[in-house]
Formats: C-alpha cells, sequence, structure tokens
C-alpha cells in the first residue's frame, strides 16, 4: 500500500513504517509515501493499493478520467456518461475541476478582451495610416484634381473617384492578408477561425479603410480650379 502524507498522519505511521488492518481482516503493508496529483486532490487522505486486473467484473464506485487538454473536458465528461453503463443513469454523477472551469474562464476573459483591444488599435492604425497615405496622395495631385474640376467634374464625382479607388485597393489588400494568414496557420498547424470571423474581419477592415479616405476624398472636391491651374 502506497499512502500520501495525510493518510499517513491518520493511519499515525508518519515514519513509513507499520501495516495497516483493514474492516475485513486483510494486513496491508505501507510500501513507501505518495505525491498526490492534482486531480487526485479530492480524495485526501489517500491511499492506493495496487490490485491485480480481476477476471471477472467488480463494480466501481468511482472513475477518474483524465483529459489531454482543458477544451475536451465537456466532451469527455458527456461520452464518459454514455459508456459507463449503469442500469440507472440518474445515479451516475459526473464532476470535473472546479478550478480548472475557473482558469479556463479566466483565460478566455482575458484572451477576449486583449483580442478585441488588439483589432480595434489594429484598425484604428489602419484609419490613420489610410488617412496620412490619402492626405499626401492629394497634395501630390491637386493640379490632377484641379484640371478635373476645371473639365466639369463635379465635387461628388471627386469623391466617388477616391473612394472607389481606395475601396478596390482595400479589397485586393483584405482578400491578401486573409490568404496569408490562413496558409501561415495552416503551416504552423494552428487552429483556424471560423468563417464567418474571417468574413466579419475582412468587412470591417474595408469599412475602416473607406470610411478613413472619406475626409482627404472631400479635401481633393474642395480644390478651387482656378487656382490649381494659374501658372505662377
Amino acid at each position: 500500500m502506497f499512502a500520501s502524507s495525510a493518510a499517513l498522519e491518520q493511519f499515525g505511521l508518519p515514519d513509513i513504517a507499520g501495516a495497516v488492518i483493514t474492516s475485513d481482516g486483510k494486513v496491508l503493508g505501507v510500501g513507501g509515501r505518495m505525491w498526490t496529483p492534482g486531480f487526485l486532490t479530492a480524495f485526501e487522505p489517500l491511499a492506493v493499493v495496487p490490485h491485480d486486473v480481476p477476471a471477472q467484473p467488480e463494480p466501481v464506485a468511482v472513475l477518474v478520467v483524465i483529459a489531454s487538454s482543458a477544451a475536451l473536458v465537456p466532451v469527455i465528461a458527456e461520452f464518459a456518461r454514455t459508456v459507463v453503463g449503469s442500469h440507472d443513469p440518474s445515479r451516475i454523477v459526473v464532476q470535473t475541476s472546479t478550478s480548472l472551469t475557473a482558469m479556463k474562464e479566466l483565460v478566455e476573459g482575458q484572451l477576449n478582451t486583449y483580442s478585441r483591444g488588439l483589432v480595434l488599435g489594429l484598425l484604428g492604425l489602419n484609419g490613420v495610416a489610410v488617412a496620412l497615405i490619402l492626405f499626401g496622395l492629394v497634395m501630390m495631385r491637386r493640379k490632377d484634381f484641379g484640371r478635373r474640376r476645371a473639365l466639369g467634374a463635379s465635387r461628388q464625382l471627386i469623391v466617388e473617384l477616391l473612394l472607389t479607388q481606395t475601396g478596390a485597393l482595400a479589397a485586393t489588400g483584405v482578400a491578401c492578408g486573409l490568404a496569408a494568414a490562413t496558409g501561415s496557420l495552416l503551416l504552423s498547424g494552428d487552429p483556424l477561425p471560423g468563417v464567418e470571423f474571417c468574413i466579419a474581419l475582412g468587412v470591417v477592415a474595408w469599412s475602416t479603410t473607406v470610411v478613413s479616405a472619406l475626409v482627404p476624398a472631400i479635401v481633393a472636391s474642395q480644390r478651387d480650379p482656378i487656382h490649381e491651374l494659374r501658372v505662377p
């Protein structure tokens, strides 16, 4: 028999020397102290008696199932209920680690907060970058916009022209970015996000880019053709 420190204290054998007599008269010698793993702490004080494989089926009071990851705990808990083979399913009680559940909820909450903040921050930086680039483009092509205005182009046409160009480039960038990210996740073996998430992220990124281009487009449409075409 092997016993934990708490069980040895209960037996009065702190020096790991002696034996224990069970209620049916069996004498069990203490073979050593055992370290109790985390998933068995609920059974403390714990004593383990080695047992040969029985020739006939024997009743089981408690069955401990170890999951390789926290994500498999709900699936294994449901599966264990179906394979126990009890004639009365109401007598089967499935318990999972409360500390594991609490830790999982804490980690998921922190990851959700971090991911939300990261996405919003990247979208904000993307909008600022697009606005600055288009402002520079407007200043470089101000005479071109002046010529268009002089030839009869309306302010609305200038705005639509810039927004159309920006939207087309943004759609190409979103498609290339999603393809590159998906390929990277496949090569690294990491789990892929859902299709709905990818579509939503692409739509939000495209919309942010187009909205950020609206102010530079309005500025370009307000250029005075006479001032821009004037030769110094």
